[in-house]
């Protein structure tokens, strides 16, 4: 009997229930967006970030170089580690300086390089900095007579720093220039966001001898962008809930008082008034999970367009938390805005409903 009535009343009450599910479907449109967003907005930031360079760098305290033990440690770690080797070499008895990397490991760190070129190379070749280049009159494909070492130019390479003065070369070829085996220059290293700090703690107390140091400029920067979008997405949510809690609120406040003819009579043959506003609450519910259904639909979908021109590549997923997280605000939305319209029922007499009154 309880449910034929709450069907009933959804069959019977369609343009007032049509506007309500237009409204929570919005809401559920709106949530799986911020929702979906937020999910993924700090590692997509992250990742934006880790271009433009590292957030932490460590360099000898003493002496000129480093174990490379102190990039394995930061690994274990959970960072990202690239070592550098600075020495020297000479082309047409002119000296030169050369920086030894792994082109694989200093990837993610280096998006902010301009490559004229490419940037993958192998044994026998070399990318070669932007003034270096004007120099000698290199090109890609040209012939650099680096002693002991020549290579081929793969890249030009523009970074408005160091680099623009230096041949890169891969790491092994920096160390048997120099001599030194199993040490680096200076390690440059990305930890995720909230382990910037424990990271930088973690290896001074390991390797005293060396200078960590935490790149402020880029580590607050992240963090500040981070926070500022979340607690941008956490208020916008509150302010489309409250606006939707609102709108149905004010909808079966209508709704009970159209029904209170019906609500007199039932409570002039017993009925509890609890029982009454169960009616209430289970139609906003079955809404409320009817509309989590459609604006989870549409809602993902924008979620994918919305990253696609932030971000670039952004592509929409099916996320079952975020799903039955909308479905519980709504459900959430729906009871409170019911809840509030329902509490009329109690002051619905029966006399004066009987009376015509």
């Amino acid at each position: 009997m309880f449910i034929t009535f709450v069907l009933q009343a959804l069959v019977h009450r369609k343009q007032r229930l049509l506007l309500a599910l237009a409204a929570l479907s919005v809401a559920a449109m709106l949530a799986t967006v911020l929702f979906a967003i937020n999910g993924t907005v700090e590692r997509r930031i992250r990742d934006e970030f880790r271009g433009y360079g590292a957030n932490i760098v460590v360099t000898p305290g003493t002496g000129t170089t480093l174990p490379l033990t102190v990039a394995e440690a930061a690994e274990k770690l959970g960072a990202e580690a690239a070592p550098w080797l600075i020495t020297s070499g000479s082309i047409n008895n002119e000296t030169v300086a050369v920086a030894g990397f792994f082109p694989a490991k200093a990837a993610s760190m280096t998006g902010y390089w301009h490559v004229q070129g490419t940037r993958d190379i192998g044994s026998g070749d070399c990318m070669v900095g932007e003034l270096l280049a004007i120099q000698f009159s290199l090109k890609p494909g040209s012939l650099v007579p680096l002693a002991n070492a020549p290579c081929i130019v793969k890249g030009i390479v523009s970074t408005g720093g160091a680099e623009d003065r230096e041949i890169l070369v891969p790491f092994e070829i920096a160390a048997r220039l120099s001599g030194l085996t199993d040490a680096a220059s200076v390690i440059a290293l990305r930890a995720p966001g909230e382990t910037i700090d424990p990271t930088s703690q973690a290896l001074a107390k390991a390797f005293p001898n060396a200078d960590v140091r935490t790149v402020r400029a880029v580590a607050d920067t992240e963090s500040a962008v981070v926070i500022r979008i979340r607690a941008a997405l956490f208020l916008l949510t509150l302010l489309i809930l409250g606006i939707t809690t609102l709108c149905v609120t004010s909808n079966f406040s209508e709704a009970v008082m159209e029904r209170a003819k019906e609500v007199g009579i039932m409570k002039a043959l017993g009925a509890a008034e609890t029982k009454i506003a169960a009616l209430f609450l289970s139609e906003s519910a079955a809404l409320a999970l009817l509309a989590s259904l459609i604006g989870y639909g549409i809602g993902v979908l924008a979620a994918a367009a919305i990253g696609r021109s932030i971000f670039g590549v952004f592509h929409p997923e099916a996320n079952w938390l975020v799903f039955a997280g909308v479905v519980g605000v709504m459900l959430m939305v729906s009871t409170l805005a019911t809840g509030i319209a329902a509490s009329r029922i109690w002051a619905i007499q029966p006399a004066r409903i009987l009376r015509g009154e």
